[in-house]
């Protein structure tokens, strides 16, 4: 559950910009000032004197510590890869890479005079690219550079003073994941990738405090010496060296603890609770303890951990943002933000895509509008794409209405089909400006679909249509609307394939499985397997001959002998239901010293004549290359 380890030290670099979600409260209109000296460690933030590693010129660029910016304006970062950085302020953003005199800034490919570095454990950046991005003014005399910004968001890291309450804000947590703890003095706190995840630190980076909250069986007791095991595993599987472990059966809320070192030879303590069917796990790392027995000056914070949020007497700033069910989501890129049913979480899928356990989903995505194309057009486009996947009387006409969102005219699309005897829905919010679609898309089954739940989701949907249209170009069409004929061909070091562009490729391991693709309501899949073909096949059969027990629809022709990519091959066909009536084929192979296992399988209510067409192509596409 930890946090990535890749680069540590830059991570402890990042801290500094994380900011604290907690000063937006301010919300006061103010001009942001920052003031360095070349060669100095000495800066003034917003007036206050403050440490920094010291700037510096390198081919007439000035270089500045990455954090300062946080400190001064708010600025946000995150890591997008082991040396990718990307600095964001709202809408805006810089994306640097670590080693490299090119960056992106506010969408735009930038040349940079002298590469990011980490000097002394700290990030340096280029001045000129940050201050652009951010539109700040930037004076330069005797040494001296002086940044100013006009901010509405009040001062970075100062908390609102509200008369009576001042001083009593001593605890931070989150109302909705359920958990708080003291919450240091000009420390920074904020919510991590998601509601049950969160960061602390201080100003100068020294140290991080990971928090991790998930559900477990309630009714399930974990003793603590499994706690402490589970810990371990998990350490020693990061490659981490166990340095102390040590059970607290008589602390307030009983833990276990685990203090270990990582690669970077930081020192990290690791406590973890159970309470009431959720589990807590801290992490916190120190930079400057150089023995593991100085993490002891830390005891008091993580002691002061419960798994509760209100304490009686004191406030407690929530970093939870959850409000009314609903929780906020964005999207930078697009200039898109809009809010969600809270138990709806974010896919791994790298999109900007939400599901839920119910089976509701939405995603949005960005595609570019042809010279004179209109939303009719996009109807017509999407009700044909659709003919194209379901056979005859699976699914309705497509129904559509105008609706305004965004403060736009724009589309509602509405679809229901049925797969076996389930009925599904999908609905699709489509506008258009600049240029562009901005399609949002919700799905659910029929017991999950709920209209007035996508309706309040479109009520709250705000887009800057500025951002993308000064940000992209070309943007290419959704993969399910893509014309059934186009092709797309994947070739590896021993063997080449051609599938239909509108299928959407699947990563794997690595190793196993060779290719994965998803197709609308089917798949198709290479495995290598360790039998021979007629050993695979046989037991393939009696593997069906098991599935019939459960799946009395099931129905396996026999096997057939034949020839595929050119080598002896065993063909198996076979239909059955699962959820809903399915039919499939598996094709046992073998090259050279290996076996494979070619599946496809696909939903009978979505085996039109264009997809089985797809299907096929692809088969007799597949080739060795040695």
């Amino acid at each position: 559950m930890r946090l990535a380890k890749q680069g540590m030290a830059l991570l402890f670099v990042l801290l500094l910009s994380i900011g604290t979600s907690l000063s937006a409260l301010a919300a006061e209109s103010v001009t942001l000032t920052l003031e360095v000296q070349i060669g100095s460690t000495s800066a003034l933030v917003n007036g206050e004197k403050t440490k920094i590693e010291k700037p510096y010129t390198q081919n007439g660029t000035v270089m500045v510590p990455l954090g300062v910016f946080q400190r001064a304006f708010g600025t946000k970062s995150r890591l997008e890869g082991e040396d990718v950085v990307r600095l964001s302020y709202g809408s805006k953003a810089a994306t640097f890479t670590i080693g490299s005199k090119t960056a992106w800034v506010n969408g735009s490919k930038s040349a940079l005079a002298a590469a990011p570095v980490m000097k002394n454990g700290t990030l340096m950046v280029p001045l000129r690219p940050v201050t652009d991005m951010l539109g700040a003014a930037v004076k330069v005399a005797s040494g001296k550079i002086v940044v100013t910004l006009k901010s509405d968001n009040g001062i970075p890291g100062q908390k609102p003073v509200k008369g009576d309450e001042e001083g009593l804000s001593g605890r931070v947590g989150s109302s909705y994941a359920g958990w708080s703890i003291d919450y240091p003095e000009n420390a920074t706190a904020e919510l991590g990738d998601n509601e049950f995840s969160a960061i602390l630190g201080d100003p100068d980076g020294t140290y991080m405090l990971q928090i991790h909250v998930w559900e477990e069986d309630a009714s399930v007791s974990v003793p603590l010496s499994d706690v402490l095991e589970q810990l371990e595993q998990e350490a020693l599987e990061s490659g981490e060296t166990v340095v102390d472990r040590e059970t607290f059966p008589n602390a307030i809320l009983p833990y276990a603890r685990l203090i270990t070192r990582d690669l970077d030879g930081l020192y990290w303590e690791a406590r973890r609770y159970y309470d009431q069917g959720r589990v807590y796990t801290l992490y916190l790392g120190d930079s400057l303890v150089e023995d593991y027995r100085e993490l002891e000056e830390r005891a008091e914070l993580l002691d002061s951990f419960r798994p509760s949020f209100a304490t009686p007497g004191i406030k407690t700033e929530d970093l939870s943002t959850i409000k009314d069910g609903q929780v906020s989501a964005a999207s930078s890129d697009y200039g898109v933000t809009l809010k969600l049913p809270a138990e709806w979480i974010p896919t791994d899928t790298g999109q900007f895509e939400y599901a839920a356990e119910d089976g509701s989903s939405l995603s949005l995505q960005v595609t570019s509008a042809a010279a004179g194309e209109t939303l009719q057009d996009w109807h017509t486009l999407l009700q044909s794409r659709m003919d194209e996947l379901f056979v005859t009387g699976k699914a309705k006409p497509i129904v559509s209405e105008p609706l305004k969102a965004a403060g736009v005219d724009g589309r509602l699309e509405k679809l229901t089909y049925q797969l076996g005897t389930e009925e599904y829905h999908w609905n699709w919010l489509v506008l258009q400006q600049e240029g562009y679609f901005y399609i949002l898309r919700y799905s659910a089954p029929a017991e999950a679909y709920k209209e007035q739940t996508f309706r309040r989701i479109i009520g709250s949907l705000d887009i800057d249509f500025d951002t993308v249209a000064s940000s992209f170009g070309k943007l290419g069409q959704i993969s399910y609307l893509k014309d059934k004929s186009l092709n797309v061909t994947k070739s590896t070091t021993d063997f080449q394939i051609s599938v239909p562009a509108y299928w959407t490729s699947i990563p794997g391991s690595g190793v196993q499985p060779e290719l994965r693709y998803s197709l609308p309501g089917g798949s198709l899949s290479l495995t290598l397997i360790g039998e021979g073909v007629e050993a695979a096949a046989a037991k393939a059969a009696r593997g069906y001959a098991d599935l019939k027990l459960d799946d009395p629809t099931m129905s396996v022709e026999p096997p057939q002998r034949t020839l595929f990519a050119g080598a002896p091959a065993v063909r198996l066909a076979y239909t059955g239901t699962d959820g809903s009536p399915y039919q499939a084929e598996d094709i046992y192979f073998r090259h050279g010293n290996s076996t494979y296992w070619m599946h496809t399988q696909l939903d009978q209510a979505m085996a039109t004549p264009q997809q089985l067409d797809g299907i096929k192509r692809a088969l007799q596409s597949f080739k060795f290359l040695k």
